[in-house]
């Protein structure tokens, strides 16, 4: 099979496993007894960690780390889990598919954050995009009148994709950067389990048990498919297509989210909407290709 084939199944895998967060994050929190994002990411993280754990040891990859690793992933998890948490509370304020659309928006935040502390190559691509993405914002924030849309939660998400951006710009700035990625996504997963364990017995009354099947076949896919798998998948397809191709192809992920709610939760598409989330991947395929034209060292 062609390589940039199987890069492309690779990633394409990836990004709609993750867009599917939605999909099983929801009705946990809807359902009769309902589970606070707390004990739904203790869950997630706990499951996440066993499947990539599996994949680590079927490859043999050594696992020990130093302090000071030790410490650069604790940062990481922290940022990571903050945008994690983020996510889902917002999904109560707006519908899911733009809700994940805000949080693609991460690559923009990611550029203007390296602009400013990092006096990254400015330029027009990059003005062009930001106020794409701007523009893509303003359409997801209810402008059309969409009561299903909270202005909290569009700031909520805002605030996600913000967190993952300085996600990223840490993690180009430190030396984990060399470790294996599946390695580091383990850590970083680990962690964040951890600091949800700790989240939840200090503020949220402990961690729920698990009170029905549903709730664990959803707990279960969140963390082996949204969370191992996603990963996994992710790290071959930048093998095969590179960094790039890897990054716009991660459109895939809001597509998924925005087809899942309409389909499953029966959220509402409107032309404003529509217009929202092509502004948004439109500024971020252009930033993304603006950074290999000028040959900008990916973050």
């Amino acid at each position: 099979m062609n390589t940039t084939f199987k890069g492309f199944a690779n990633r394409w895998v990836s990004a709609t496993s993750f867009g599917l967060i939605p999909l099983f994050s929801i009705p946990v929190m809807t359902a009769p007894a309902p589970m606070q994002p707390s004990s739904i990411l203790v869950y997630r993280f706990a499951f996440g960690c066993l499947g990539i754990l599996a994949v680590l040891l079927w490859k043999r990859i050594d696992l020990r780390i130093n302090r000071k690793e030790f410490l650069e992933i604790c940062l990481l998890a922290l940022l990571y889990d903050i945008e994690a948490l983020l996510m889902i509370i917002g999904f109560k304020y707006m519908p899911s598919g733009p809700a994940t659309t805000l949080v693609f928006s991460y690559p923009i935040w990611t550029q203007i954050l390296m602009l400013l502390f990092f006096k990254e190559r400015f330029s027009w691509p990059t003005i062009f995009a930001t106020s794409l993405a701007f523009a893509g914002v303003a359409c997801m924030s209810g402008i059309d009148g969409n009561s299903n849309i909270l202005p909290i939660g569009v700031v909520i998400e805002l605030f996600a994709g913000l967190s993952y951006a300085f996600y990223m710009v840490a993690l180009s700035r430190m030396g984990v950067r060399n470790m294996g990625a599946l390695k580091l996504t383990f850590y970083v997963f680990l962690m964040g389990l951890i600091f949800f364990l700790v989240f939840a017995m200090l503020f949220a009354g402990g961690v729920e048990p698990i009170q029905s099947g549903n709730t664990f076949f959803n707990l279960l896919m969140l963390g082996l498919l949204c969370t191992a798998l996603s990963n996994v998948m992710l790290i071959p397809a930048v093998e095969q297509i590179g960094a790039t191709l890897t990054a716009i192809l991660g459109a895939f992920e809001p597509l998924t989210a925005m087809i899942v709610g309409i389909l499953v939760f029966g959220e509402h598409f409107t032309a404003t909407i529509g217009l929202g989330f092509g502004l948004i991947v439109s500024a971020v395929m252009i930033l993304v290709g603006s950074r290999m034209r000028y040959k900008v060292k990916p973050v």
